[in-house]
């Protein structure tokens, strides 16, 4: 049964049935040997789940890019998650412990 469903799961990937950009982003900073931001994001089935770890400033601020577009900007507080729907696939992702706005290189501006 195992090898059945194995290759249904082929079949439907290769017809575009799956979500191929699945994948996880973490965003760590340290400073002196101590964290000062720590975020895990991820990406399944273009429903994105948002963790922040821990932030020096008490929130993670999140930012996502498509194209170098801004999509969507929320902050988070430490230990708090949250499920985002309707990410475009392939999106950027800047986290800041301070709301400041950024640019697609995750620069401030």
């Amino acid at each position: 049964m195992r090898i059945f469903l194995a290759i249904i799961y082929c079949f439907m990937n290769l017809a575009g049935c799956t979500d191929a950009q699945n994948r996880t982003l973490v965003a760590t900073s340290k400073e002196n040997g101590v964290t000062t931001l720590e975020s895990l994001t991820e990406v399944r089935m273009r429903r994105a789940r948002f963790a922040c770890e821990a932030s020096t400033s008490g929130q993670c601020h999140y930012t996502a890019f498509d194209g170098g577009k801004e999509v969507r900007a929320f902050a988070l507080a430490v230990s708090e998650e949250r499920l985002v729907d309707g990410l475009p696939p392939g999106f950027t992702l800047c986290v800041t412990v301070t709301a400041t706005r950024v640019s697609p290189d995750c620069r401030p501006t």
